[in-house]
Parts: C-alpha cells; structure tokens; sequence
C-alpha cells in the first residue's frame, strides 16, 4: 500500500557535506572578515525574500487577516459568533 505523503511538503534534498569551520583562534583576520560578510550577506537575502512574499501576498489578498486593509466590524462580528 502507497504512503500518503502531504503534497505541500518541501522536499529536503541532500546537503553536501562542508567541512569544519576553523575555531576563530586559527582564523586571520581577513578570514574572519570574509566569514562576517558572508553571513550578513546571507541574512539580508534572507530578509529580502522574506519582504517579497510578504508584499506579494500584500498584493494578491493572500495575507492573513489583520496583516494589511481593516475589515469591517461586521465581518469580524459574524465571525465570532456574535449577535
């Protein structure tokens, strides 16, 4: 019999394996300083793309409530089982 697997799932593909990173003691400074860009590098891309989705969803009206327009109070009411 077949798994049921969840379609909207991200699928992990495998990681090729880095090698160690040095402690900082053995590192020169230039490596250090490398490392350092590398990484804020990293995070504002990650940050980028993080803004883009949102500001897509933005845009379609895929964004959870409460993230963009106010809705209108009786929206609100009804959903809440209010009357």
């Amino acid at each position: 019999m077949k798994k049921r697997t969840n379609p909207f799932r991200l699928r992990r593909s495998p990681q090729p394996e880095a090698p160690p990173p040095k402690p900082a003691s053995e590192m020169s400074d230039e490596e250090i300083e490398e490392g350092i860009r590398k990484a804020r590098r990293e995070i504002l891309a990650l940050q980028h793309e993080e803004l883009r989705s949102r500001e897509k969803a933005r845009l379609t009206g895929d964004a959870p409530e409460g993230s963009g327009k106010p809705r209108p109070l009786g929206n609100i009411f009804k959903k809440k089982g209010f009357k």
